[in-house]
């Protein structure tokens, strides 16, 4: 049979490098902050004629990025999960660039 302490010391292991995984409250405070940050980049990048696409997109990206690693938890998760979803957003946001020269 096996070891009654082993096992509860095999639990309280397991749950501690569980928990460590996990965001802080102030870790998603700091999150919101930054898309905070990020929109009113964005209501500024607006006005601004030359290179307004592309910066838009670069932060849209960066805040999609964001949202996926923190609040929809894929940073505490296998990277694979990430890149499905962050390459086609990329993909995505460098053809909308590249059409911005031919209209």
């Amino acid at each position: 049979m096996s070891d009654p302490q082993h096992l509860s010391a095999g639990a309280d292991q397991h749950g501690e490098s569980h928990a460590a995984k996990h965001a802080t409250a102030g870790t998603y405070v700091a999150v919101l902050g930054a898309l905070a940050v990020l929109t009113l980049i964005e209501l500024v990048v607006a006005y601004i004629p030359i290179v307004r696409e592309p910066l838009l997109i670069i932060i849209a990206i960066g805040k999609a990025w964001l949202v996926l690693q923190f609040y929809m938890h894929l940073r505490y998760e296998n990277k694979i999960l990430t890149w499905i979803f962050m390459i086609p957003a990329v993909a995505v946001g460098i053809v909308t660039v590249i059409m911005q020269f031919f209209v």
